[in-house]
């Protein structure tokens, strides 16, 4: 289906959040993750809504969904915004999608609204803590606060996108850049927080909460790739190696789709019992 999305605002906690849908179907739910506009979902959207309804938006003081004076990401917030954009689209539940921190966010809402979570796929969501070498990975987190503060955005983020295996391999297109305010945010109000925050996996799973995760075989060994299996060690949950980078979804579609679909199908069967 060619893309002709609705746009539209809801009001959630102070923030006017834009999001925008289209299709027929079950309900998908994209949540962006550290760039934090919702463009990034638009081939997948796309692609997908002839048999689903899909949505994503700018998350809270991202791109469009701006506020008066911005805060300190609160994970329990971002859970809230979701719920927020899936009752304005008009359903109960969803299928939720959250790449990145985003993944971190749809964990999060796993935990604060189960009886609303369909399915839930979490692609390379940086759990980092989890990790065997967590220790190391927690100092050099740390480290690039500290560059952020003393020597400013471009050389921290320079530093950050190091690790952002994939991106430059032959062919691979680029990704659709956010808006210059949104690094600025992530690093000032998202990045202190997330760097050694997890959601309550345990919980979730006790929750019995459908779900899978996907690493991106481009990532290779990067750590919010490794954070996947540890994920899936506690969740007992379905793991999938997929095509692509951090952002594989965006800009290889046509490989990424089969595997979104199988691993719905997947994750349709264990809860079947099939």
């Amino acid at each position: 289906m060619d893309f002709n999305p609705t746009k539209a605002t809801v009001h959630n906690e102070g923030c006017d959040l834009h999001y925008w849908y289209q299709g027929k179907g079950p309900l998908i739910t994209f949540v962006p993750g550290g760039n934090g506009h919702g463009r990034q979902f638009n081939n997948i959207i796309a692609a997908l809504s002839d048999n689903y309804t899909c949505v994503t938006f700018d998350r809270r003081q991202m791109s469009a969904s701006k506020v008066k004076v911005n805060k300190k990401l609160s994970p329990p917030q971002q859970a809230r915004d979701i719920r927020a954009v899936i009752k304005a689209v008009g359903f109960d539940k969803s299928i939720i999608f959250g790449s990145s921190s985003g993944g971190i966010f749809a964990f999060q809402f796993a935990h604060d609204f189960p009886e609303m979570v369909d399915h839930l796929i979490a692609h390379e969501a940086p759990t980092t803590t989890l990790l065997p070498d967590a220790s190391e990975v927690l100092e050099w987190f740390l480290h690039l606060m500290e560059v952020y503060e003393t020597r400013g955005l471009e050389q921290a983020a320079g530093e950050f996108r190091s690790k952002l295996i994939g991106y430059a391999d032959e062919g691979i297109p680029k990704t659709v850049p956010p808006e210059p305010e949104n690094p600025r945010n992530f690093w000032d109000n998202e990045f202190p927080v997330l760097l050694g925050f997890v959601p309550n996996l345990w919980r979730i799973k006790d929750n019995k909460t459908s779900i899978g995760v996907m690493r991106g075989v481009r990532s290779k060994d990067a750590f919010f790739a490794r954070t996947t299996d540890e994920q899936a060690k506690i969740l007992d949950c379905p793991r999938f190696l997929v095509p692509g980078h951090h952002q594989g979804f965006e800009v290889e579609t046509e490989e990424f789709l089969p595997y979104f679909l199988f691993m719905l199908d997947t994750l349709e069967r264990k809860r079947s019992g099939v």
